[in-house]
């Protein structure tokens, strides 16, 4: 297995275009972790996952990790804790609980400016590391506060060791660090989303020793220092949570990992296209270039040597995680995440590699994302919907700048090669910048920040959520609310204080009692309530949520228009 090999002559990487690319990884990275006020925690996720963390903090228990008081075993810890050191650090803000997942996209781009940069394939890291940073879902992903950037971080290092094991071996030398590092890196994957960090790396290696005939390498990987580092890394945590609950197993391994997997439990099976929809949409401006990096990947199958191991390792590693969540009965967009720096790094090395010209590519993305641009903003003024958000002016922006980088990227293609695709992903950067101005102005409808405001400005009343749980609200009131007819996830193992979780029957008897509540519920659940002050005051909304009081209260909206 020699990384250093390539399929087509290259001619070195001049320095205006190192240059270059280091220019936009700078802009691309500026963008990851640039975020205007007012820019509130999404739900659920975000808001979920700062929740967690902060109740680790409050309550000083960083073994079971907590939800609205009950147990949430749902995933393992390591973005809570992530998010609970930057919260210590920062502060307990939108900003804070967003920090480590924006750290490990940075960190999953210099893997790959780093693993792959190699003098017979100059410039290989740093045009993995734009692809990366440029494709819209590994964007805007990494910008979002879910587990899945940390699995992807931590997944990269686990292949990138195992990588360095198979290279190191093919030349005859010793690997322990890299079987070390491999281990290091596969706990830390199983503590961000469980079984998975073990299932993949094992499997591209069981692949790949099948692809190429080089079974030892499984044994040698198996009897080395990665099991050892493995356990000490991941194992604690799984026998101090078990300890203090005992329906912990249960819960996370048997319906979190094989009845979410293999059954429709979940509720989003999806199609078995759901991710080629998925990673086409997601990996623009390069899906349109990715054709060279599949011949890459044919003439390496064909030959299935040595000199063209690492196409195939990195096509296996795409295949495997693309593969096993297409089959799943579960799918979310973010499960395919850590397969796009296996992509990333094949697009790259056939861009490097491959002689023929970009231009076609180039034009087919200019009157895709054209068509695209014209069609969102127009159907964006049309519907209304701009205008409600009063970004119109936004709108128009993102979409001038993304067609206008696309089309330098056509006028370019004829005398710049590969260079051209400079402009068209400083376009999707233009339209990044426009989003990320948008996002306070879409907070209220993305978030229940403002409602829990309005809730926490009502003195003297106890706040319930009646038949939902907005995620929001006990991150903004800093405590657990109560929660009325109404369980899903919270407390899985059965354990939930009662005077947090009541009945139908309980809430609506304290409703009518003369105690002062507020409470949030879904839209569809107001007419439970009657048409009328009578029947409750209201004090806030959004698109989702209706804040009511049952008493006489006045606060002021923060958004009345809606």
């Amino acid at each position: 297995m020699s990384p250093a090999a390539s399929t087509a002559p290259n001619d070195g990487l001049a320095v205006s275009e190192r240059r270059a690319l280091i220019a936009l990884l700078l802009v691309f990275a500026a963008l990851l972790f640039v975020e205007l006020p007012g820019s509130w925690l999404i739900e659920p996720d975000e808001a979920r996952y700062a929740e967690i963390p902060r109740e680790m903090l409050a309550t000083h228990d960083y073994v079971t990790p907590q939800l609205n008081a009950a147990h949430y075993f749902e995933k393992p810890p390591l973005l809570y804790w992530a998010n609970a050191l930057s919260m210590k650090a920062f502060g307990l803000n939108a900003y804070a609980a967003r920090l480590p997942t924006r750290l490990a996209a940075l960190g999953t781009a210099a893997l790959l400016a780093l693993e792959l940069e190699t003098p017979a394939l100059p410039g290989w890291g740093l045009w993995a590391a734009l692809i990366l940073l440029s494709a819209p879902l590994s964007f805007i992903l990494g910008r979002y506060n879910l587990t899945d950037g940390i699995l992807t971080c931590a997944m990269t290092g686990a292949f990138f060791a195992l990588r360095r094991f198979l290279v190191a071996r093919e030349r005859g030398t010793r690997a322990a660090g890299a079987l070390a590092a491999l281990g290091a890196c596969v706990g830390l994957a199983v503590l961000a989303k469980g079984l998975i960090g073990i299932v993949f790396p094992g499997l591209v290696l069981l692949i790949w020793a099948g692809v190429t005939g080089r079974w030892r390498r499984v044994g040698e990987a198996l009897w080395s220092p990665a099991p050892a580092v493995f356990l000490v890394v991941a194992v604690p945590w799984f026998v101090l949570v078990q300890r203090a609950a005992p329906a912990f197993d249960s819960i996370f391994f048997v319906r979190e990992h094989f009845s979410r997997f293999a059954t429709g439990e979940a509720r989003r099976a999806g199609p078995v296209y759901y991710f080629v929809a998925a990673f086409v949409a997601g990996f623009v401006p390069w899906t349109f270039v990715t054709p060279r990096s599949v011949r890459q990947i044919a003439d390496a199958w064909r030959a299935r040597a040595a000199a063209h191991a690492d196409e195939l390792f990195f096509a296996i590693w795409f295949c495997v995680i693309f593969v096993f969540f297409s089959i799943s009965r579960s799918k979310l967009l973010p499960y395919i995440l850590p397969a796009f720096p296996a992509a990333a790094a094949l697009v790259a090395r056939a861009i490097l590699t491959r002689t023929e010209s970009v231009r076609r590519p180039m034009i087919v993305h200019a009157i895709a994302v054209t068509l695209v641009a014209i069609g969102g903003v127009a159907y964006g003024i049309a519907s209304g919907e701009l205008r409600r958000y009063d970004a119109t002016w936004l709108a128009a922006l993102g979409a001038v700048l993304l067609v206008a980088g696309a089309w330098s990227g056509v006028a370019l293609a004829r005398t710049r090669g590969r260079r051209a695709m400079f402009p068209a992903a400083l376009g999707w950067g233009g339209l990044y910048l426009a989003i990320i101005l948008a996002m306070p102005r879409l907070a209220d409808d993305l978030s229940a920040h403002n409602l829990a405001l309005v809730a926490a400005r009502t003195p003297g009343a106890r706040v319930v959520s009646y038949r939902c749980y907005p995620q929001e609200f006990p991150w903004v009131l800093r405590g657990p609310i109560a929660v009325a007819d109404y369980v899903d996830e919270l407390g899985s193992d059965g354990q939930r204080p009662p005077d947090l979780y009541w009945s139908r029957d309980a809430f609506w008897k304290r409703w009518n009692s003369g105690e002062h509540l507020v409470v949030v519920m879904k839209r569809r659940a107001r007419a439970e309530f009657g048409g009328s002050n009578a029947h409750g005051t209201p004090l806030a909304a959004n698109r989702k949520y209706v804040v009511l009081a049952n008493f006489p209260a006045a606060v002021a909206s923060p958004n009345p228009a809606r």
